[in-house]
């Protein structure tokens, strides 16, 4: 019994054991990998230093971006590489040129600035024109992972923008049917995004030349102001900030106006001042409108404002992406590019959650409200709007299958008795009883419905005489011998049926309404006259 304790306490350890040097040999497998990529490019270094600053030469590192600054106005760095198989020398910005044996040399077709450089060894001057300090993040790459790394980056985007032009039609088309502007709101918005993003990432570089790089620029500040302000007035819509706080919504409101106005400014002026003083209160504009409304979000969450809990997650990821954007620049070079990326690509799916459950939340509204409409709320019959509907649909049955179309108008005897006799309340019990008779003993196919007082008229379509003549005469023969019983007292109720039959399709609802009429009068006057003729008898 010991040996098989030992042997089955033995099992696990032999198995972690097992588990721990499979683990450290591909932690080998990885360091071997790593430093025979390292030694394949020991013999190559690249070097780019500062041409009209103080700046110190720099070595760019395989993979890795520079931190190297250029200062407002013309920056030129010289680049020195020495290369066994090439790359590629991508950066930040549009205003630049690279000149190499005297000679203008084209960066490639990317959605980022990027230039294929020889292998061998090489000098070459890059001149930057730039309105504000920054950072271009220079990076030296190997050529095939970095054509590998822009396809996948494409395709991503290439999903991202075909996301925008679904969301925007899908919820164009569902607005046009729901008549709610909050859906024309959140189509603009999100192509106000996606122009955002395509004109951040440069996914037109693909297709036009850089001539047109100042202009891109332009369009890319414009789509920035129109983002802030399409995006304020589709948020107060959606969490209801127009009804619940009107002054907080008209002063955001204001400010996206603000921030839109100081994007025109930095498009039409090229004032160095005015650039940084419109681009401060564009950064920390929208800052404090997405702040506004995300504390306004969790408010209105709180109050269970429908949406408003969606829209508070996904303010917070787009928080969070601005801080970095505006408070820490340069801090995560990935959250700066990727994060606004990343906070609106999930930011969408989650409002559009919150769009799709609006939609469905007014569909059931709107069946409610046709409801409603249809409805006798008394006797929870169809009412004369409702009957007139179902009706028509029997109208167009009996014309494409012919057969016999009954009408059978009822009208209640002495009901104005019942309820001069026993109250209002007896009354509408009695009106409940008979409709619930005529509910449950007519087909659902049929129309059963109450078009005023106490009167109620049943359409059905038979296939022939037979069939109507036995419905008729089982449904007046019960409508006679119901009794129903209030507070201790029985009420026998009686009603006079009207009979229509229709061979041939009619013309209205009217003509079946108004021939129905004719015949309950009639059988309401022979009701009348029989007792008379017996006695007389």
């Amino acid at each position: 019994m010991a040996d098989k304790k030992n042997h089955k306490n033995t099992d696990p350890n032999i198995l972690q054991g097992g588990v721990k040097y499979v683990f450290l040999f591909f932690i080998y497998l990885i360091a071997f990998i790593s430093n025979a990529a390292d030694s394949s490019n020991a013999a190559d270094f690249c070097n780019i230093t500062p041409l009209n600053s103080q700046s110190s030469l720099s070595s760019l590192q395989l993979n890795t971006a520079s931190k190297l600054l250029a200062k407002r106005g013309t920056n030129e760095f010289q680049l020195n590489c020495s290369l066994k198989h090439g790359g590629v020398l991508s950066f930040l910005h549009p205003g630049f040129t690279w000149q190499q044996n005297d000679i203008i040399k084209q960066p490639l077709k990317s959605g980022q600035i990027a230039f294929l450089m020889d292998s061998g060894s090489f000098t070459a001057v890059i001149t930057l024109e730039s309105k504000l300090n920054y950072t271009p993040r220079f990076k030296w790459q190997n050529t095939q992972l970095f054509f590998k790394n822009t396809q996948q980056h494409n395709l991503i985007m290439g999903a991202f923008y075909g996301l925008c032009i679904t969301l925007i039609f899908y919820v164009l088309i569902m607005g046009h049917r729901l008549h709610d502007s909050i859906f024309k709101l959140y189509s603009a918005y999100i192509f106000c995004i996606g122009s955002f993003i395509l004109l951040q990432e440069g996914q037109l570089y693909l297709f036009i030349t850089e001539h047109v790089s100042s202009l891109l620029f332009d369009l890319y500040l414009l789509s920035v102001g129109l983002t802030v302000l399409s995006a304020t007035w589709f948020m107060c819509a959606l969490l209801e900030l127009n009804t619940n706080w009107p002054k907080t919504s008209k002063a955001l409101k204001i400010m996206a106006s603000i921030v839109m106005c100081f994007c025109l400014i930095r498009i039409l002026f090229s004032n160095i001042l005015i650039w940084q003083v419109a681009g401060n209160i564009m950064a920390y504009g929208s800052l404090v409108i997405v702040t506004v409304i995300f504390i306004l979000a969790a408010l209105q969450a709180r109050k269970g404002i429908h949406e408003a809990t969606l829209v508070f997650i996904a303010l917070s990821l787009v928080l969070v992406s601005m801080i970095f954007r505006v408070l820490l620049i340069n801090q995560n070079p990935f959250m700066q590019r990727y994060g606004f990326i990343l906070a609106f690509a999930i930011e969408s799916f989650l409002l559009a959650v919150a769009v799709s459950r609006r939609v469905s939340r007014m569909r059931i509204a709107k069946k409610q409200a046709e409801s409603e409409a249809n409805y006798d709320h008394l006797c929870n019959i169809l009412n004369r709007r409702g009957w007139s509907k179902k009706a028509n649909l029997l109208i167009k049955q009996h014309s494409e299958q012919s057969g016999i179309l009954c009408l059978m108008y009822i009208d209640l005897d002495n009901f104005k008795q019942i309820n001069d006799t026993h109250g209002h309340d007896s009354g509408d019990k009695v009106l409940c009883c008979v409709a619930n008779y005529l509910k449950n003993s007519m087909r659902r196919s049929d129309a059963v419905g109450r078009i005023g007082g106490d009167e109620f008229v049943v359409l059905a379509h038979f296939n022939n005489n037979d069939e109507v003549n036995s419905k008729v005469h089982e449904l007046e023969r019960q409508l006679n011998e119901l009794v129903i019983t209030l507070n201790g007292n029985k009420i026998n109720i009686h009603a006079s049926v009207g009979l229509t039959n229709f061979n041939v399709p009619p013309h209205s609802i009217d003509q079946i309404l108004k021939a129905g009429d004719s015949a309950m009068y009639q059988q309401k006057m022979l009701r009348k006259v029989k007792p008379l003729t017996l006695v007389d008898g």
